[in-house]
């Protein structure tokens, strides 16, 4: 049940993780601010967004097996830490560089509270409820990333861009003291160190990240794109093989023998893809064809966002009801059909499209993406034993991200192709086959789940777990619910 204790475990969770995830997109709408403050470039521009993004994106697996390996509440703690000493740094900054710098330190803070703060919420909570405090833990999740702009639209109404880090500091003292204070210590399996395993890890995933958001900027034939896809490949192969002889990997590759843990991570990356490019496109529409100012936009994209943080919850209550796979299957459901439904109606009526029908897709969107991270946590990490939760979780966040960012770069290559855009007009035309094609990252998530995710067939569900670990040779250790208890 929901005890006073657990209770202030997700209050802790959730207001840390709101912060990490809130500042993924909330920088976007004090971009010409800041340029005009600190004399930044457009390549200092895309830094200052991308910096976080790379920090954060090739970190959160070895975060999550280093919380794994020495106390969650550790790595988590710190996290926070190095989040909110970057963001007052952030704020500080006088010049390009030492904003990049601070955005990059803020990424690496966000890369240990993020996955830790979800194998603290699962560890924390026994399997039956284990469903719902997952639910409000993908709802905050769904909610920091979504309203980033307009929040960051609201600040700057009023006040200097600096304001947009300034607000995460009071936010991650308080999130770091309550933490001390509240939260139990869990571990899982610890592991020796391993920086070859590490190295290799976060160069080949900075490599493809990279590569991928520099896609659209450079060209996607020249040495600046390819040169790191191909070298991150190189060295995710190297990772691949050194891990495979150690007794003690960083990450276990037999779990991805498993259907339900591969099949779950397939589908979140193509989730995000979808997701993520088509939110990235849409919020340019409102903005650079219809004329909307950047809160707006922020505004009208609340009945996406809304909706998002209402389903979130209840997809917790609902998995317990009709089962983890169907509840996925239905968000995929809705957000491939509203992309479909914002394609047709932007390649019908053009760049003039009135809000009020727009209302439509954004509600179903947002319900969609809201029913959709619950169970995409939830199926992953009951895919494998509770002392290896980090570790999915690392997996899980990682490769969602990974999935945002390539839904982006071929979102905008899809978009950037034929003609040149001069007007309105040409926007709309270019935007429809662009939300189509992340529609059609969707229904590939969709049939991925639809096809090849079942139901577990272990009616005790510690049994299940057990039995992993046996074919793991890995020892059982206390669960962290006991120990809540």
């Amino acid at each position: 049940m929901f005890t006073p204790a657990r209770v202030r475990l997700l209050f802790v969770t959730c207001i840390a993780l709101f912060m990490a995830m809130l500042d993924n997109l909330v920088l976007g709408v004090a971009l010409p601010s800041i340029q005009k403050d600190l004399g930044a470039s457009m390549g200092d521009l895309e830094w200052f967004m991308n910096a976080y993004t790379l920090a954060f994106a090739v970190l959160l697996i070895p975060f999550s097996v280093l919380g794994d390996s020495i106390g969650r509440k550790k790595v988590f703690l710190a996290g926070v830490a190095v989040f909110t000493l970057g963001s007052l740094m952030a704020g500080l900054s006088d010049s390009s560089v030492s904003l990049i710098l601070s955005r990059a330190l803020q990424g690496v803070g966000g890369a240990a509270v993020v996955p830790l703060s979800l194998t603290l919420v699962n560890s924390a909570f026994p399997p039956e409820k284990r469903a719902a405090a997952l639910g409000i833990w993908s709802g905050i999740s769904g909610l920091g990333l979504s309203v980033g702009p307009l929040v960051g639209g609201l600040i700057m109404e009023g006040a200097p861009w600096q304001m947009i880090f300034y607000v995460n500091v009071p936010v991650g003292i308080v999130a770091f003291v309550l933490g001390l204070n509240w939260l139990e210590e869990t571990r899982g399996v610890r592991k020796p160190l391993d920086p070859i395993g590490v190295l290799s890890l976060t160069a080949g995933l900075f490599g493809i990240v990279y590569g991928l958001e520099r896609g659209n900027a450079e060209g996607w034939g020249t040495f600046g794109v390819y040169g790191p896809l191909a070298a991150g490949a190189l060295l995710l192969t190297a990772f691949y093989a050194w891990e495979r002889t150690r007794a003690n990997p960083l990450i276990r590759f037999e779990f991805f023998r498993k259907r339900n843990y591969a099949f779950y991570t397939i589908a979140g990356f193509w989730m995000n893809a979808g997701v993520f490019g088509a939110i990235f496109l849409l919020t340019l529409f409102l903005q650079q064809a219809q004329g909307n100012s950047p809160l707006g936009a922020g505004v009208r994209e609340m009945a996406w966002t809304t909706m998002t943080m209402i389903a979130a919850p209840l997809a917790g209550f609902a998995i317990s009801r009709f089962g983890n796979r169907t509840v996925l299957l239905a968000g995929l459901l809705f957000q491939t059909a509203a992309l479909a439904w914002f394609a047709l109606l932007i390649d019908s009526r053009g760049f003039d499209v009135p809000f009020v029908l727009m209302l439509g897709p954004m509600m179903l969107a947002g319900t969609g993406m809201g029913l959709s991270f619950t169970p995409l946590s939830h199926g992953l990490i009951s895919s494998v034993p509770d002392e290896a939760a980090g570790e999915a979780s690392g997996i899980g966040n990682a490769t969602r991200e990974l999935g945002g960012v390539f839904g982006i770069a071929i979102g905008g290559m899809i978009f950037q192709s034929g003609d040149a855009i001069r007007s309105p007009i040409d926007f709309a035309h270019h935007i429809v086959p662009s939300v189509g094609s992340s529609a059609a990252m969707l229904a590939i998530a969709f049939l991925a789940v639809a096809l090849f995710v079942r139901k577990p067939t272990a009616k005790n569900p510690s049994a299940y777990n057990q039995s992993v670990e046996a074919k793991a040779n890995l020892p059982h250790l206390p669960q962290a619910a006991d120990v809540q208890r």
